[in-house]
C-alpha cells in the first residue's frame, strides 16, 4: 500500500511541495476506503475537513425544495471541502460516495499548513473558482428547467379550453354532418324545386342582449309552428346569428308543401348551425396556435442568446401564460410607446418575469392590483413591478 506522501506527491495539486511541508501534511491525514454511498460531507455542516479523491467517484448535491441538485462529479486527483475551510462557513453542499472510493482526509489543521504555500493557495483559487462557475451554471440550469416547467403547466392550462372547445366543436360538426345529409334526402324525396329560395341574409352587427332574444325566440316559434319544435331552439339562435329572420325562412317557404317547406328549414338551419360551430372550431385553433407563438417568443426558440429585445413584449406574453393565476388580479400595465431595445438574454429576462409576476400572484391570493411600468432611461428600461399583496414579514427578511 503507498504512503499517503507517495499517493499526495503523484497529484499535481500537490506534486511541486516542499518535502518538509508534505511530510507534515501527511503525518495529520488519514487514508480512508470508503463504500458507495458514504457521505462524507453533509450540508450545513461545520467544517473541519478537506478530501483529496484518489480512487472512485464522488457526487456534489445541494438541497432544493423539491430535490438534491447534483452540483459536479468528483474524481482522481480532484478536491474537496476546501471552500468551507478557507471562509470558515458550514459545508453548502453534501458529498457522496458513488463507487467504492479511496480517499485522503486532511483535518483543518494539516489544511493551515497548506495554505500557507502560495502555489497551493493559487491552485486551490483556481479550483475554487471553475467549481463556482460550474455550479453557478448548474444552478442556472435549474432555474431554466424549473421555469419551463412552470411555463408547461401554464401552457398546458391555457391550452386546455380552447383545445377542449375544438374538440366539443368537431364532435358536434359530425352529427350536424349526418343531419344535414338527412335534410338533404328529405329535401331531394319532396320533389319540389328550391331554385332562388335560399337567400343569404346580411348578417347583422352588435345586438343587445334584449333584441337578440326576442328574435331567437321569434324564429323558434315559427319553426315549431312548422313542425320542427324537436330542433327550434337548437336551430334559432344559429339562423339569428345568421341574419335570417321569420320574414326570411316565409319567402324561402312560400308555395312549398308543409313537409317540403320544414325540410328545408330544417336544412337552412342547420347549415347556419354548422357555419356557428365551424367558427368556434377557428377560433380554437387560432387561439392554441396563437398561445404556440408566445410560447416560441418566451423560450427564444432557435434564436440567439443574447439578442435585441423589447423587454415589455416578454411581459406580456408572461401576463398570457400565467393568465390563469392573475383570475382575481387587476393587472395595469403601462408601457410607452418608442421604448428602446436593450441587448440582453431574453430567455433569462423571461424568467425573471415569470417569477416577478407568479410570486406577486401568489402574495395576493384573495385579489390585488399588480403594476407593471416600463420607461426610458437614456438608452436603457427601466421596469417596475409592484403589487398590494401582503409582502414579507419582517422575521422572514
Amino acid at each position: 500500500m503507498k504512503s499517503t506522501a507517495e499517493i499526495l506527491r503523484s497529484l499535481p495539486y500537490f506534486a511541486d511541495l516542499d518535502d518538509e511541508l508534505l511530510d507534515d501534511v501527511c503525518r495529520k491525514s488519514e487514508q480512508l476506503t470508503l463504500p458507495a454511498a458514504t457521505r462524507i460531507i453533509e450540508e450545513g455542516t461545520r467544517s473541519e475537513e478537506m478530501y483529496v479523491i484518489v480512487s472512485g467517484q464522488l457526487e456534489v448535491t445541494k438541497r432544493s425544495p423539491t430535490r438534491d441538485v447534483v452540483l459536479a462529479e468528483l474524481g482522481p486527483g480532484d478536491v474537496v471541502g476546501e471552500i468551507a475551510l478557507l471562509d470558515g462557513a458550514p459545508r453548502t453542499a453534501s458529498v457522496v460516495t458513488t463507487t467504492s472510493s479511496d480517499v485522503v482526509k486532511i483535518p483543518g489543521a494539516a489544511f493551515e499548513e497548506l495554505i500557507s504555500d502560495s502555489r497551493v493557495v493559487r491552485r486551490m483559487f483556481r479550483t475554487v473558482t471553475s467549481r463556482l462557475r460550474g455550479i453557478e451554471e448548474t444552478l442556472r440550469h435549474e432555474e431554466r428547467m424549473a421555469a419551463l416547467g412552470k411555463m408547461a403547466a401554464q401552457l398546458m392550462h391555457e391550452l386546455n379550453n380552447p383545445a377542449a372547445a375544438v374538440g366539443r366543436s368537431s364532435r358536434l360538426l359530425s352529427d350536424i354532418y349526418q343531419r344535414l345529409g338527412d335534410a338533404a334526402v328529405a329535401l331531394a324525396d319532396s320533389g319540389s324545386d328550391f331554385h332562388g329560395r335560399i337567400i343569404q341574409p346580411e348578417k347583422p352587427g352588435h345586438l343587445d342582449a334584449l333584441t337578440r332574444s326576442e328574435r331567437e325566440e321569434a324564429l323558434a316559434d315559427w319553426l315549431s309552428d312548422s313542425g320542427l319544435a324537436d330542433v327550434a331552439w337548437d336551430l334559432a339562435p344559429a339562423l339569428t346569428a345568421d341574419g335570417w329572420s321569420t320574414a326570411d325562412l316565409t319567402t324561402a317557404t312560400t308555395g312549398l308543401d308543409p313537409l317540403a317547406a320544414a325540410a328545408l328549414a330544417k336544412w337552412i338551419g342547420l347549415r347556419c348551425l354548422a357555419g356557428q360551430v365551424l367558427g368556434e372550431v377557428s377560433i380554437g385553433a387560432e387561439r392554441i396556435s396563437e398561445l404556440v407563438r408566445i410560447v416560441k417568443d418566451y423560450s427564444y426558440l432557435d434564436q440567439a442568446p443574447v439578442q435585441e429585445i423589447n423587454p415589455t413584449d416578454g411581459i406580456a406574453d408572461t401576463l398570457i401564460l400565467l393568465k390563469h393565476k392573475l383570475r382575481q388580479v387587476e393587472v395595469v400595465t403601462d408601457f410607452p410607446e418608442g421604448l428602446p431595445k436593450i441587448e440582453a438574454p431574453g430567455r433569462d429576462l423571461n424568467q425573471v418575469w415569470t417569477n416577478l409576476i407568479d410570486n406577486a400572484a401568489d402574495a395576493m391570493e384573495e385579489g390585488g392590483i399588480l403594476t407593471i411600468t416600463a420607461r426610458a432611461d437614456g438608452g436603457s428600461v427601466v421596469i417596475e413591478v409592484s403589487d398590494t399583496g401582503s409582502g414579507i414579514d419582517e422575521e422572514t427578511a
